[in-house]
């Protein structure tokens, strides 16, 4: 029998971190980032996004080089893009008053993309936003585990 592929929500900070070596993000995260990467273009590991990944990474503008790039990744078939409906929406809003009731900010944008982890059934949604990680331990997020990228095993390097 098939070992179940695990499945990651990546949240638009993972991917600007990974495709831009962020100086602010710890090395351990951005060495998870890419072994995870790594592991989706092998088939070993799904990674979903909302739809809403492609303008915070890639902006608005016309941009050829960041069109291929989007197009190279959506063309992977152990990378899902989830579109954001209705019931995101809600459910986002729902988190945002439960936030507000506990004196905790919580921003549209990110309670967009935990209701759409939510909603795409993740194992875990990965982010490198210290708020989000804190709000998800203080119990006021949803169902889904939020936490930093982190690796399964260590990886040696030959």
């Amino acid at each position: 029998m098939p070992i179940r592929k695990r499945r990651l929500y990546w949240d638009s900070n993972c991917f600007i971190a990974l495709f831009n070596a962020e100086p602010t993000t710890p090395r351990p995260q951005l060495d998870a980032l890419q072994a995870t990467f790594e592991e989706m273009l092998g088939g070993q590991v799904k990674i979903v996004a909302s739809d809403l990944y492609r303008v915070e990474v890639f902006g608005q503008r016309n941009d050829p080089k960041a069109n291929a790039i989007a197009e190279q990744l959506e063309a992977c078939p152990d990378f899902e893009m989830l579109p954001l409906r209705t019931q995101a929406h809600q459910i986002a809003g729902e988190m945002r008053v439960r936030c507000r009731e506990a004196k905790r900010k919580l921003h549209s944008v990110d309670a967009l993309h935990i209701a759409a982890a939510m909603l795409a059934k993740v194992d875990e949604m990965w982010t490198t936003e210290p708020k989000l990680v804190s709000r998800y331990e203080e119990g006021v997020l949803g169902s889904v585990k939020v936490c930093f990228p982190y690796l399964k095993q260590m990886r040696i390097p030959f």
